[in-house]
């Protein structure tokens, strides 16, 4: 049996990736299943309730002793179930940049990483390009996986292919929807007080041989509005899991997923320090880096990766 996993509270491309490739394979006539680690972000929950889908797959203690593994949605280490053992991953689809892990693994039977503006656009081309077609659920999962991913199509890595990709998820499921991108965008900018450490993914060290660093990311529809009203609680949060898992650096990329630009600030001046160091962002007076195009934390990651390693 094989079973698609991503990585732990996983985002809508990683949830639409495990759905609808778990799908993909039951459809070519493999046993498979996806299983789900730890509670899925918030834009999840948003879709999900929004069109009536239902997600099951495995409880990680119901995923049998003898499983291969399909992860989709990121390639490093760090980052899989402990109870995926690496001889036991048969395939890998990504978008992310190549882990030095990886490139030293070699007993995968197939692997796909592409620079995109989502992996669920690949996982969409291989219904199309096998004449399968997906379910409601998975074709609906899909495109708001790209939508968000994307942040819908601007983002600096969106490819011609995440567009063909969402073109086609239109064109074979009525119930997709364009009106409903604002909607969903607004709906996850709302993060309730308990949630919002969660929302800004700010667990996984980038380790390096000299220094840890921790990059944070929030994607919001009124940022200034949102940084206006919590901009200090984000910075207590960071400035606690610097210390938690004793890195040296920590800051948040936050981007306004409506009017296309980021604000980029650290945990403290270090912190900050390392920014500019790093990509040239300047901080004004608020010590904040205002760029005004929208950059991901997937390409900040890529640009430390490529000067640090």
């Amino acid at each position: 049996m094989k079973v698609v996993m991503s990585y732990s509270q996983p985002d809508l491309d990683g949830i639409s990736c495990m759905y609808a490739y778990s799908e993909f394979l039951n459809k070519q006539g493999e046993k498979a299943d996806y299983a789900i680690w730890n509670e899925p972000k918030q834009e999840v929950k948003i879709v999900c309730d929004m069109f009536g889908i239902k997600l099951k797959g495995l409880k990680i203690e119901e995923i049998p002793e003898d499983s291969e593994f399909v992860i989709v949605d990121l390639n490093g280490k760090e980052q899989i179930h402990d109870i995926v053992e690496s001889k036991n991953i048969v395939e890998i689809i990504d978008h992310h940049a190549m882990s030095k892990w990886l490139q030293s693994y070699i007993n995968l039977k197939r692997m796909q990483i592409d620079r995109l503006g989502a992996a669920a656009t690949i996982v969409t081309e291989r219904y199309k390009e096998s004449g399968l077609i997906p379910s409601r659920e998975a074709a609906i999962l899909l495109f708001y996986g790209i939508i968000s991913n994307s942040i819908n199509l601007k983002s600096n890595i969106t490819n011609q292919r995440d567009v063909k990709a969402c073109d086609w998820l239109k064109s074979i499921c009525s119930d997709i929807s364009e009106e409903k991108i604002k909607e969903i965008f607004i709906k996850k900018s709302y993060i309730e007080d308990g949630n919002l450490r969660s929302e800004m993914e700010c667990e996984i060290p980038n380790v390096f041989p000299n220094f840890k660093v921790i990059v944070a990311q929030l994607e919001i529809a009124d940022l200034d509005k949102f940084l206006k009203e919590r901009k200090s609680e984000i910075i207590s949060i960071m400035q606690r899991v610097k210390q938690e898992k004793k890195v040296d650096f920590i800051f948040i990329n936050c981007v306004d997923i409506l009017n296309g630009y980021i604000i980029v600030f650290g945990a403290d001046d270090e912190s900050n320090e390392f920014v500019f160091k790093t990509y040239g962002y300047e901080f004004n007076k608020n010590n904040e880096a205002r760029i005004d195009k929208i950059i991901q934390r997937k390409d900040m990651t890529k640009i430390l990766r490529e000067k640090y390693n």
